[in-house]
């Protein structure tokens, strides 16, 4: 899907070289480490298109950008067609010259690999390079993202033109980074099923697995007679006359994802050795899941984010997809994912919303203090960077409606003066703040196997896994705590609170970590459809919640998704309150030694236990086994979390964000004003204004869509 259709759907499935630092030379070969920090420079700039403006136009956009204080431009990600008109026949002559001027006016250059977008001649010569979508159809050339990413010649002809301009400018001053590809995430079609993706699924699964005996034995082939004899006969899950088998179609799904990685990959590890001064990223937006981020960005110097608010907001006004009270923290939710995926680490923005954003229908001009705003939020979560897209808006293609930092007539777009104020006061926050963590006392649980799984078999057609992550983050974050978003397989003890919806899919290694973090003391919350399946997709042959039963303390007694049928919640002991109504599924819980936090009202169960705590070493884990709409669930998890000694950081009313990053005994502490209307906010302890340099404290006044920093220590 093209990124509009991308954040539309979604939606309706939810319901960025002044500082005169050179970059180091001696982090050869290698991720960079965090003594490298203070020689990464401050990236606060724009994606500038040369292929795309008349070269009569260069010195002087170069000249403006830096009066508006840009310190880099990212370019060329899609001008494969110029840089190899034919192939084997490269010229770099007219990105040489863009360079040389770029660099004379100060703004450093990150380089885009173009594989996102081939030209012609390549889909024209070699068409066994498209991609087949879910339905079997062979998509057409003409756009981008269209390409497999198993396929050999592809990945050859790919790595051919990176390493031609690796080779190129690897020496080149101004040159300082690398952006592999452009958006993983966002073609058409989410995964390729074509022959060519066939042939390395099943080379994938010969090394997972060794064995066909073991791949019958986990997917339970035996049923409809699918036992394999032969590798050759294992096919991807395009259509049949029935639904695929799970496992097989869970395996498909980590088989793209790792296919995309190592497509990746392969010019990481030519950059890497080419081009060992430059730092390497890749960017994508982050609420898509066809590519587990955390493999993508493994080896990469730091993750790279799209962010476009405006689209999530296009989605929410037409009054059918995103809850508008829903929009705040699933933007943030966003930036938390994209600074997870690299453990925490700064991330940076290649993309930031400046004006009117889309393709075929656009989202309206943000308001005035908005796209500030949204900048701020990005690094209020843990980004060390902004690039506003685009410097100048295209008066051709599919994207002349996406408009940039200047018009269709190149005046100054509305926000032009916004965006040269916010590069102004993040350069003045400085590099300790902007790489400062963010801090977290919560860990929410996002786990890839769950969601594919869960998309594979729902069991309710609303159940969705996203759906999920959204509404019990934008619950947590409602108590100001900061979250990171793990996938719970490695050493938890330093959150105060694991939560886990619809963690369907429990692994013995998830099950054995949640086990030490609760008899640790931790406070472990899970939502309904716990420990269903295995990593295999086999649904577990012991009573639910399968591998955390003892940690849980209870037995699913039966699950019930919920269509026309009248279902609530009825609260006691600490949880009393209103009732609730309880929608789209109901776990009903037998509890073994636990304590009952609600019951069921209505139906054959009626009485039974809905929500349960119980005390596990140290610790404590809870069970919410009804699904609650937002405000209630809202309301059950900030009791807990109350309990667990979570508290917020600052009075505020709805509408307003508070945020904390801290390193080195210093605290910065971002209130952020989503709302169109002035507000206050109160706070404990004396702070120094970071922007405006002066003492305060007590009730602090926000303009609409205004921002302060905090800063203590």
């Amino acid at each position: 899907m093209n990124r509009r259709e991308f954040l539309l759907v979604g939606g309706a499935s939810l319901a960025a070289l002044h500082s005169g630092r050179a970059f180091s030379q001696s982090h050869r070969g290698a991720l960079l480490s965090e003594a490298a920090r203070e020689d990464l420079p401050l990236l606060f700039g724009t994606d500038y298109y040369p292929d795309q403006t008349p070269e009569h136009l260069w010195e002087e956009d170069a000249a403006a950008m830096a009066a508006a204080g840009v310190t880099n431009v990212r370019i060329a990600e899609f001008a494969w067609a110029l840089m190899e008109p034919e192939e084997g026949h490269f010229d770099f002559r007219w990105l040489e010259r863009a360079i040389g001027i770029l660099h004379a006016h100060g703004i450093a250059i990150i380089l885009g690999t173009p594989s996102a977008a081939p030209p012609n001649w390549l889909s024209q010569k070699y068409p066994e390079v498209l991609e087949v979508n879910d339905q079997g159809v062979t998509l057409s050339p003409g756009s981008r993202r269209f390409t497999c990413p198993t396929n050999k010649t592809y990945r050859h002809l790919s790595l051919t033109i990176a390493t031609q301009m690796a080779q190129k400018f690897a020496s080149t001053p101004g040159v300082i980074g690398w952006q592999i590809d452009n958006e993983f995430t966002l073609g058409s079609s989410g995964r390729c099923y074509c022959k060519y993706c066939r042939a390395g699924f099943q080379e994938w699964l010969r090394a997972k697995y060794k064995s066909l005996d073991t791949i019958n034995q986990l997917w339970g082939t035996v049923f409809w007679s699918n036992t394999y004899t032969d590798f050759d006969q294992i096919p991807v899950p395009l259509p049949s006359g029935a639904p695929p088998n799970p496992g097989l179609a869970l395996d498909y799904d980590r088989y793209q994802s790792y296919a995309n990685v190592s497509f990746m990959e392969e010019q990481l590890a030519m950059l890497r050795k080419q081009c060992p001064s430059h730092f390497i990223t890749t960017n994508n937006v982050g609420l898509v899941d066809t590519i587990d981020m955390r493999d993508l960005y493994r080896n990469l110097d730091f993750a790279a984010y799209d962010n476009y608010p405006g689209f999530f907001a296009m989605s929410a006004g037409d009054g059918t997809d995103i809850p508008s009270q829903a929009l705040v923290p699933t933007i943030a939710l966003g930036h938390d994912l994209m600074r997870c995926a690299r453990d925490g680490k700064p991330f940076l923005v290649m993309e930031e919303q400046s004006g009117k954003a889309g393709q075929p229908v656009f989202s309206p001009q943000p308001e005035p203090g908005q796209i500030r705003l949204w900048s701020y939020q990005a690094v209020a979560h843990g980004a060390m960077g902004i690039n506003y897209f685009r410097w100048d808006t295209t008066n051709f293609g599919a994207e002349e409606y996406w408009h940039g930092m200047l018009r269709h007539d190149r005046s100054h777009s509305p926000a032009f003066d916004e965006m040269l104020q916010t590069f102004r006061e993040l350069k003045s926050l400085g590099p300790d703040a902007l790489h400062a963590p963010c801090e977290a006392s919560i860990a929410l649980c996002y786990d890839l196997a769950s969601s594919w799984a869960l998309s594979i078999q729902p069991g309710q057609p609303k159940l969705r896994y996203l759906n999920e992550i959204i509404s019990w983050y934008g619950a947590v974050r409602a108590t100001q705590a900061g979250v990171d978003l793990v996938p719970a397989t490695q050493d938890l003890s330093r959150y105060k609170v694991l939560c886990a919806p619809v963690m369907y899919v429990v692994s013995a290694q998830q099950a054995e970590t949640i086990r030490r973090f609760v008899e640790g003391g931790g406070v472990f919350i899970a939502g309904f459809r716990l420990g269903v399946k295995d990593e295999h997709s086999r649904i577990v042959d012991t009573p639910l919640p399968g591998l955390l039963r003892d940690v849980m303390g209870v037995e699913l007694l039966d699950d019930q998704p919920l269509y026309s049928e009248k279902q609530g919640v009825s609260f006691t002991g600490p949880l009393t309150g209103p009732a609730a109504p309880c929608h789209i599924w109901a776990d009903i819980l037998e509890p073994q030694k636990t304590e009952v936090l609600a019951t069921y009202t209505e139906g054959a169960y009626a009485g039974k236990a809905a929500i349960t705590a119980n005390s596990f070493g140290k610790g404590k884990a809870v069970y919410l086994g009804a699904h609650l709409e937002p405000a209630d669930l809202g309301r059950v998890l900030g009791i807990f979390l109350a309990s667990a000694g979570i508290k917020p950081i600052a009075a505020v009313k709805t509408g307003v964000e508070v945020t904390r990053r801290s390193a080195g005994g210093r605290t910065w502490t971002y209130l952020l004003n989503h709302s169109s209307a002035p507000q206050t906010v109160s706070i404990e302890g004396v702070y120094r204004d970071a922007l405006k340099r002066s003492p305060i404290s007590g009730a602090i006044g926000l303009e609409p869509y205004g921002v302060r920093v905090l800063m203590q220590g």
